[in-house]
């Protein structure tokens, strides 16, 4: 199964090496400008999510959701803790709160999170408690929700996690135009969630966990 060649650090589905990833020299014109990233992360997200969102800058142009797999009682402390050690700001999403450049939604826990488009730009619509892949929140309820709403390109981000959510919703959004990347085994806790993607020969770039900040701030530049 091929990738777009987009990711040389990975030939066959699922083999990696060791290198960079393949960084867009500015902005790169096979696709258009991006309106959102969608990010989903299980085990060792946490960790991961803090690295990412704090390696972006306050005037990062787009708006994120994020689903990460947690219990409903700890989503609320996480987000405030990102919060503090990110310049952008991040806060547990709310129905009908509205995604604006530099902000970050995390998903509360036991609840599922879609974001949706209307003509004020994208907001967060809160629904059933009903598990996806045994998850409540689920990132393939996010990266669905995304694929099906955007009017321009979506950039989703897979990282580090056990199993497979994220994998199916993810390839949606290639499908659509969407770019995508996926966070290397070198540098993930758990590499089930990214290798699942990059089986289904979705994934742009395998990037480490240290290289995405600025492959978010390059892709974001093709505006």
């Amino acid at each position: 199964m091929s990738l777009r060649q987009r990711a040389p650090r990975v030939g066959a589905a699922g083999a990696s090496s060791s290198g960079n990833c393949s960084m867009p020299s500015g902005a790169d014109k096979r696709w258009g400008a991006a309106e959102l990233v969608v990010m989903g992360a299980s085990t060792g997200g946490p960790t991961a999510l803090a690295s990412i969102l704090s390696g972006l800058p306050k005037t990062f142009p787009l708006p994120i959701a994020v689903v990460q797999h947690m219990p409903e009682a700890f989503t609320r402390t996480f987000a405030a803790r990102l919060n503090q050690e990110s310049s952008l700001q991040v806060f547990e999403a709310a129905k009908g709160n509205r995604l604006r450049p530099g902000t970050v939604a995390i998903a509360p826990g036991g609840r599922q999170m879609r974001v949706h488009r209307d003509l004020e730009g994208w907001f967060v619509e809160l629904g059933e408690e009903t598990p996806w892949h045994n998850h409540v929140p689920s990132v393939d309820v996010l990266f669905d929700s995304a694929a099906r709403a955007a009017h321009q390109p979506v950039i989703a981000v897979l990282l580090t996690g056990m199993g497979k959510d994220g994998a199916e919703g993810m390839e949606k959004i290639h499908r659509r135009g969407g770019i995508t990347i996926a966070q290397s085994k070198e540098s993930s806790v758990v590499f089930g969630m990214p290798r699942a993607a990059i089986e289904r020969g979705c994934v742009d770039y395998v990037a480490d966990l240290e290289e995405i900040p600025a492959l978010l701030m390059k892709l974001s530049m093709n505006r």
